[in-house]
């Protein structure tokens, strides 16, 4: 019997469990999907119950497809991230339903916290380096609970994250790691500690916030009711994780200083690996601790590509097979003969306008037909990205590598490497890079790799595309036109929120 390691990469849209051999190679994949509710403009919620329930299923799924060719000899996560779950001692969720990471409820509390004449933002964000809207990190999201809900907060005990809860169910253990602590708000990057000023200003307590441990260290081990529950073999080792982000970038092969990758999930960036953050307070690239030490990962993003594309597949009536969409957005010419779409479609980062903006289809006529719809907003999301990129990487590498669903077909990569300037590949795994990162952090905490050597080896791209240089004139006027409809979207959102 072989040995493997079981990870599980919590996402936005459900739970990926893959078995990961000494190989590095994913033998083995389960997916469960859980829903998202949106109960009012900025809330974003999800039940910890489906996120459990999926992990469940996706374990005994994936195991029972195995059928015992695969001794499991450690489980790894990966999970996303500016979850808030306040949980008791026993770490049962306190509320039925929580805020993800894209939940803006704690915008009330920034505020405040940030009022004129008081805390400097700039500051902030030069301490911890989040860089995306301040209403979405989890400490103002706690300061939410405090004032909403302050018979449950009076029973919290913990605050934990999406993976940092599940760990728990696992093991009975309340840990986070640096990754994902550099996601709250209040984490310092230069010490890599939570900031004490930023809780007391707030009024939240410091044990709130679990013990933070490295992303290959061993939390705990599975408990006699997880593994009834999931089928995983009673004590075996768990390590504490990371956040998607850097699992994501882990698993993209980011495994040093000076190396880059696109993501192309629901929500789409450019990352880079460095031994510094990378920090700007007009752009604002949001960073995260690296699941490896000594190092972090930097990205700008743009937060409604690939669920941008879901909605245009599901109201086109092609029931989210975004494979036909992409069929339909090759058949039309580039500059999709006027049409302009700025993608945001689920608000933006600081530089696209905030939470408040949102997407357009700008000089829709009469003649325009799906495949043209499906095009531009192609082309507005590599637009995006061709942005984050120039912003991003100071040297350019030579080729990028390109993970997510939206990296499966060839047209979005052809769209980046025209855009971009670089040959643009997709690994044979890249629908796997959290997970295979998640695996990855099991495999070094339990010892059974001293270094990431082995998952370099094992990478392979499954498609490669290059730049085509004389597209450039072709894709001059839709660039322009990106542009102007980008920002009278960012001027209408401003316009907005001022009211």
């Amino acid at each position: 019997m072989t040995e493997a390691v079981l990870s599980f990469d919590l996402g936005t849209g459900g739970c990926k469990a893959a078995l990961v051999d000494g190989a590095a190679r994913v033998v083995g994949t389960a997916f469960v999907a859980y829903d998202t509710d949106y109960p009012a403009p900025g809330r974003h919620e999800q039940r910890p119950a489906d996120w459990w329930d999926a992990v469940v299923r996706s374990a005994r799924e994936l195991l029972a497809t195995d059928a015992g060719r695969h001794d499991v000899v450690a489980v790894g996560l990966s999970g996303h991230s500016l979850a808030m779950v306040p949980v008791d001692a026993d770490a049962n969720p306190l509320l039925p339903v929580v805020p993800i990471w894209s939940d803006t409820r704690g915008e009330a509390a920034a505020a405040g916290y940030f009022a004129p004449g008081g805390r400097s933002e700039d500051a902030w964000y030069g301490r911890t380096g989040n860089g995306f809207p301040r209403g979405m990190y989890t400490v103002f999201k706690a300061a939410w609970l405090r004032a909403e809900h302050p018979e449950v907060a009076a029973r919290t005990v913990r605050i934990l994250g999406s993976k940092d809860w599940i760990n728990a169910r696992l093991t009975g253990v309340q840990r986070t790691d640096r990754s994902y602590a550099s996601g709250s708000g209040a984490y310092d990057l230069a010490t890599r500690r939570m900031l004490p000023d930023v809780l007391a200003a707030l009024d939240l307590p410091a044990d709130w916030w679990p013990e933070i441990v490295p992303s290959t260290a061993v939390v705990g081990h599975v408990t006699a009711d997880a593994a009834a529950a999931t089928g995983l073999p009673a004590g075996t080792p768990v390590v504490a994780g990371g956040v998607d982000n850097s699992c994501m970038a882990l698993g993209a092969g980011l495994d040093r200083a000076g190396e880059a990758y696109v993501s192309l999930g629901s929500s789409n960036w450019v990352t880079v690996a460095a031994a510094e953050p990378v920090l700007d307070p007009v752009g604002r690239p949001f960073v995260f601790d690296h699941v490896l030490p000594g190092l972090y990962i930097s990205a700008l993003s743009t937060f409604g590509g690939g669920s941008s594309l879901n909605w245009l597949a599901g109201v086109l009536g092609r029931d989210g097979d975004l494979d036909m969409l992409f069929e339909e957005a090759a058949a039309a010419p580039v500059g999709a003969d006027g049409l302009t779409c700025v993608p945001t479609l689920a608000g933006g980062t600081v530089a696209e306008g905030g939470p408040a903006v949102r997407g357009a289809f700008l000089g829709l006529d009469l003649g325009h037909t799906h495949g043209h719809l499906a095009r531009a907003l192609v082309e507005g999301i590599g637009f995006s990205l061709a942005d984050a990129a120039r912003a991003m990487l100071v040297d350019v590498p030579a080729e990028i590598t390109a993970t997510g669903g939206g990296a499966r077909g060839r047209l979005m990569l052809q769209v980046l490497a025209d855009l971009i300037g670089r040959p643009v590949s997709r690994p044979d795994a890249a629908q796997h890079g959290a997970a295979l990162g998640a695996a990855t952090l099991a495999l070094l905490g339990t010892g059974a790799w001293s270094g990431t050597g082995p998952l370099r080896a094992a990478q392979h791209a499954a498609l490669r595309v290059d730049p085509r240089p004389e597209l450039a004139g072709a894709y001059a006027l839709p660039r322009a036109r990106f542009d102007a409809a980008r920002a009278a979207t960012r001027a209408h959102a401003t316009a907005t929120a001022s009211k």
